[in-house]
C-alpha cells in the first residue's frame, strides 16, 4: 500500500497538479505538518463528500477570461514563447496565473485577441433627443440567435421611451418575466444608437453571476465583475478596466454589488430591483 498525494506546486495554476508520494514530499521541511492539516481537513470532510469526488472543483482548470499577453525568449533553445495571464472558473482574478499559449483554450484566445482589437470610443456622443424614438415593432435578433418574447419587447420599448425622454423609471415586473433579459436589452439597443457605455449594474451578490450569464449569453459587449478581495479588485483595475497606457474604459457592463464604487461618469446605472444600497452616503 502506497499513499500518494496530488499537490499543487508553488504558484502555479490547478492543471498543473501533480502526483507525488510521501517520499518525494519529504524534501520540504514542513511537509509533515501540511499532511497532518490535510488529513485533518479530509477526515472532517468525509461526512459531506464520496471518497470518489475529485480532489478539487473541475472549473478549476477552465479558462475564465485571458487578461493579458506576454512574449518571451525560450532560454533552453532560443525560440519565441507566449504566456497568458488566465483567470480561471470559479477562483479570483487573486489565483489567476501566467500560461503558456499551447495550455490555453483557443477559444478563449480568439476572445481575448478580439477585445483587443475593439477601438475604445474617445469621445461620448451625446444622448438621442426624445422626439428621435421609434417604437421597435419587432424584436431585434440578440447574440446566440435569442428573441424578445412580446411582453419582453413591449418593456424594452417602455425602457427606451423613458431613456429618450430623460425619465427615470423602474421596471416592475413578476418575478420570472424576465426583468434581467429585458434590461440587457434595453442596453444594446442603446449601445445600438451609439451610446457604448460604460454601463454600471449594481446587483446583490446572490445574482450577479445570473447577470453576467445573461449578459454573455445575450450580447458581445465585454461584462466585468467587480468584486472580491483587495488584491482580486486592484488586478481588475489593472487588467480589465482600461486600454493599455491610457484611462479609456475597455468594458461595457460593469457588475458590482459594491453600491459605494461607481466608475467615472457612467452612461447609465441599472440596479437590480428591490435592491437598497448599504451606504448611507449612495446617491442614485
Amino acid at each position: 500500500w502506497l499513499d500518494v498525494y496530488e499537490l499543487n506546486v508553488g504558484l502555479n495554476s490547478y492543471l498543473h497538479c501533480e502526483w507525488a508520494t510521501i517520499d518525494q514530499l519529504e524534501k520540504d521541511k514542513r511537509i509533515h505538518q501540511k499532511l497532518k492539516r490535510f488529513k485533518t481537513k479530509m477526515t472532517q470532510m468525509r461526512h459531506f463528500f464520496h471518497e470518489d469526488e475529485e480532489p478539487f472543483n473541475p472549473d478549476y482548470v477552465e479558462v475564465d477570461r485571458i487578461l493579458d499577453e506576454s512574449h518571451s525568449i525560450d532560454k533552453d533553445n532560443g525560440e519565441p514563447v507566449v504566456y497568458y495571464l488566465v483567470k480561471w472558473c470559479s477562483l479570483p482574478y487573486e489565483d489567476s496565473t501566467w500560461e503558456l499559449k499551447e495550455d490555453v483554450d483557443e477559444g478563449k484566445i480568439g476572445e481575448f485577441k478580439r477585445i483587443q482589437a475593439r477601438h475604445p470610443e474617445l469621445k461620448r456622443l451625446p444622448r438621442p433627443q426624445a422626439g428621435s424614438w421609434k417604437k421597435l415593432e419587432l424584436s431585434h435578433e440578440y447574440k446566440n440567435h435569442n428573441q424578445l418574447r412580446e411582453y419582453q419587447l413591449e418593456g424594452v420599448n417602455w425602457l427606451l421611451f423613458n431613456w429618450y425622454n430623460r425619465r427615470n423609471c423602474i421596471l416592475a415586473d413578476e418575478m420570472g418575466l424576465g426583468k434581467t433579459i429585458q434590461s440587457i436589452a434595453f442596453l444594446q439597443e442603446v449601445y445600438n444608437v451609439g451610446i457604448r457605455g460604460p454601463f454600471l449594474v449594481i446587483a446583490p451578490l446572490s445574482t450577479i453571476t445570473n447577470w453576467e450569464r445573461e449578459f454573455n449569453t445575450w450580447t458581445e459587449m465585454n461584462s466585468i465583475v467587480y468584486h472580491g478581495s483587495l488584491a482580486s479588485r486592484q488586478m481588475i483595475q489593472q487588467y480589465e478596466m482600461y486600454c493599455k497606457d491610457s484611462r479609456v474604459t475597455w468594458f461595457g457592463f460593469f457588475l458590482t454589488s459594491k453600491s459605494s464604487f461607481r466608475p467615472q461618469n457612467p452612461s447609465l446605472q441599472p440596479q437590480n430591483p428591490c435592491y437598497q444600497p448599504q451606504n448611507p452616503c449612495f446617491q442614485p
